[in-house]
């Protein structure tokens, strides 16, 4: 009985990575059941996917039920563009109040900036969703868009900042006062 050598054993086992096309897709279904692709390499930046996938190869549609849909495009758009690579991790303290002299990746500081521009509501769904797909540097790169958001800024606007809901229950009860003392 001849006996291989321990080199060639090793290759012969393979691993997940080596299995991987490089365009073989996985859907991924939101909270709000949308249905998302996504190349299955890129995907792995997420380590829920990756173990997800790691304990069943021939799965082709993951449930992500912590995210809904407009939030996962967005983690989507993030895994194609650093292609299942996770980027480095950025430095703190912040040196900088702008996004792009604190990243890396040149590219993170306006696909940030873009989320908040929406509200930020989207930036902290984006964290808790990066939280929950155990995405790490997108998780810092969140946290890091808030740090520069309340930098520097004064008790009252860091609390708005922090608590986008309450301001709006703040104008309406304004509003609900002006009526009274009209009436």
């Amino acid at each position: 009985m001849s006996e291989k050598p321990e080199e060639q054993k090793n290759e012969d086992l393979g691993g997940l990575d080596e299995e991987l096309k490089d365009d073989e897709k996985i859907t991924l279904v939101s909270k709000d059941s949308k249905n998302i692709q996504v190349v299955k390499k890129h995907a792995f930046i997420s380590q829920v996917i990756k173990t997800s996938l790691e304990n069943d190869p021939d799965s082709k549609k993951l449930p992500i039920m912590g995210v809904m849909a407009e939030t996962l495009e967005h983690i989507v758009e993030y895994m194609n563009h650093h292609q299942g690579t996770e980027p480095a991790i950025i430095d703190k303290p912040l040196r900088n109040k702008k996004m792009s002299e604190n990243v890396k990746d040149k590219w993170d500081a306006p696909f940030i900036d873009g989320i908040t521009e929406k509200s930020k509501q989207a930036l902290y769904d984006l964290i808790l969703a990066a939280n929950y797909m155990d995405i790490k540097a997108l998780l810092h790169l969140g946290c890091a868009k808030v740090a520069s958001l309340i930098k520097g800024q004064p008790l009252e606007k860091i609390k708005e900042i922090l608590d986008p809901k309450n301001k709006a229950e703040k104008k309406d009860e304004s509003k609900e006062a002006k009526k009274a003392e009209k009436a």
